[in-house]
């Protein structure tokens, strides 16, 4: 992004005049849906997780996994069901400050444990990961879409590492700042007096603490069609999400100067569809053992 286009983005955002009003349970589902809909990239985060657990531990019969923000459990849900479908066990514990949505994960986990009762086990914790207490440490720990929530890297870090089963892996997917990020970074400032973590800071920690992970680019344009059609209910929960905010109470001159600002770093294909470039770096790292650790040192 050229800076006069990120210069007068953050001006945008930052007007007293444009009313910037937080989505609520509801509005900020009914969004992620429709953002998830629009693109491939559930899909590709699902079959590049498998990948990195098929090199290295797919001789592995259980798992004790813990997802950290599981929300309501969008990624969640279709990857214990793949691992199910392959014969094995599992204990999932998920995290997440949000209650509704802690409320929607156990009832499919419910389903899931009456279905297959041998197989999987859970227990569903509505709370922050600075408050999360646990006396087993687990194989696998997923963070998908999760570290935007973190005020700090460091000591959210350590923790994760302090969970994690020697050899366990831990599996992050975060987004990467785009264009289309760029608008969520600023409205985040304004709304919450905060700046929310993304790809690059996660890299720039890694490389000071010597930390060695292993990094992945999945990109995956994202359909903005809707957006751009007045009356669309889908278009409208979509431009929620990626502002951050309910775009219902912007101006006609406002709404304009968003749509424009989206059309001016998009692409129109052949058949009509108007797509916005989108990526995020999947990372992972697998934890040491003791005794490699103290011959490393």
């Amino acid at each position: 992004m050229n800076n006069l286009q990120k210069s007068a983005i953050a001006n945008f955002i930052s007007d007293p005049k444009l009313k910037l009003v937080k989505l609520n349970e509801q509005e900020y589902m009914e969004g992620h849906i429709a953002y998830r809909s629009q693109q491939n990239e559930p899909e590709m985060i699902l079959k590049a997780t498998f990948k990195v657990i098929e090199k290295h531990q797919s001789s592995q019969e259980s798992y004790s996994i813990l997802s950290i923000g599981c929300g309501s459990g969008l990624f969640e849900k279709p990857f214990l069901k793949k691992l199910i479908e392959l014969n094995k066990s599992i204990h999932f514990v998920g995290i997440d400050p949000n209650k509704v949505e802690c409320v929607k994960t156990e009832e499919w986990c419910h389903k899931l444990n009456r279905f297959q009762p041998d197989k999987f086990t859970f227990k569903i914790h509505p709370i922050k990961l600075e408050k999360f207490e646990s006396s087993q440490s687990f194989d696998i720990i997923l963070l998908i879409h999760s570290f935007y929530l973190f005020s700090e890297i460091e000591s959210s870090f350590h923790k994760i590492y302090e969970l994690l089963e020697e050899e366990g892996i831990v599996v992050i997917v975060i987004a990467i700042k785009t264009e289309l990020r760029e608008l969520l970074y600023y409205v985040t400032q304004r709304l919450y007096q905060r700046s929310i973590l993304l790809s690059d800071d996660l890299y720039q920690f890694f490389s000071e603490h010597n930390i060695s992970v292993h990094q992945e680019i999945i990109e995956s344009p994202l359909n903005i069609t809707k957006c751009f059609q007045k009356d669309s209910q889908l278009g409208k929960h979509l431009l929620d999400f990626i502002v951050g905010a309910n775009t219902t109470y912007f101006s006609p001159s406002q709404l304009q100067v968003l749509l424009d600002y989206l059309s001016s770093n998009s692409q129109k294909l052949e058949g009509g569809e108007i797509m916005i470039p989108t990526s995020v770096s999947l990372y992972y790292f697998q934890k040491q053992k003791e005794e490699e650790i103290k011959k490393r040192n």
